[in-house]
């Protein structure tokens, strides 16, 4: 009844595209290696920079629901990350999720990133969909997107301005808790090719992680709040959509031995779907 009930909020892809492209947290793929080609060209200093993998279990209301395979590679002036999510467990009985999403760009000097170019594609119970943008001026342009946009409202060119994508804001968090031991408290705007959202976050200090989250990485853990919102892009006639309203969330970091500065956890509290935990479920490994 329990699980019947979970499935009973969750509609279409919205499941695997929001947690995944709205709550900005999980980012990598299945173990495959980045191109370094992928880099800016002006970023030099890429060809040292690993890449690091790991996989996340995302849970719904107490449920694996999803599975995210990771890998990026942060050097001091680009990034490179890609994402491999799928539902898992029980869940993946009565839905089938495939969703692949890698981006590109380069670090500014405050530590937030600076993308280039983003591209989403899979699958939902057969249904295919791909979202390719690139950034121009600080504007991500949409090259591809199918299917195509359907009774939603448009996000205009002027409030697209200066947004990121989901890998984006992620590695921007972590590229500023590996240098700068802190998340930068700038507003920050979300776009995944359909909404927009506002990013505000918050540093709070020292925490020792939920015993579910700490395995054997440590005792205490650098946390950030944050309270995303959905501000554009709503379906019509969605006046009074639940998903108007703010969803608080935290994360937490560990500076894992001989890893470095990694996502431990995050939650979110969700208006549709409820608590939403991502847990990285073991030791990342680093490859050349």
């Amino acid at each position: 009844m329990r699980f019947a009930g979970v499935l009973a909020k969750m509609n279409s892809s919205y499941l695997c595209r929001r947690i995944v492209c709205g709550i900005a947290l999980v980012w990598g793929s299945s173990f495959l290696p980045v191109p370094i080609s992928a880099f800016q060209p002006q970023a030099k200093a890429q060809e040292a920079a690993v890449q690091t993998s790991a996989r996340y279990l995302i849970s719904v209301h107490g449920l694996h629901a999803l599975t995210a395979n990771v890998a990026y590679r942060l050097a001091s002036n680009a990034y490179s990350g890609v994402a491999q999510v799928q539902t898992a467990g029980l869940f993946g009985l009565f839905v089938q999720t495939d969703m692949r999403m890698q981006g590109t760009g380069q670090f500014l000097p405050n530590g937030l990133a600076e993308p280039a170019q983003y591209d989403s594609a899979g699958s939902y119970n057969r249904a295919q969909s791909h979202l390719h943008m690139v950034y121009k001026a600080g504007v991500p342009q949409i090259t591809v997107q199918e299917p195509a946009l359907d009774n939603r409202e448009d996000v205009p060119a002027t409030e697209r301005a200066g947004s990121q994508d989901v890998v984006a804001v992620l590695v921007g968090l972590l590229h500023q808790m590996q240098t700068q031991k802190q998340c930068q408290e700038v507003p920050q705007k979300l776009f995944d090719g359909l909404r927009l959202s506002t990013l505000n976050v918050r540093n709070t200090g020292f925490e020792r992680p939920p015993a579910a989250a700490s395995k054997e990485w440590g005792q205490e853990a650098w946390t950030c709040n944050f309270v995303l919102q959905q501000v554009r892009g709503f379906k019509a006639n969605s006046q009074l959509s639940k998903l108007r309203q703010p969803q608080i969330g935290r994360v937490w970091f560990e500076d894992i031995p001989h890893i470095g500065m990694s996502v431990v956890r995050m939650e979110i509290e969700h208006p549709k779907m409820g608590h939403i935990v991502i847990r990285l479920d073991a030791t990342p490994t680093q490859a050349p």
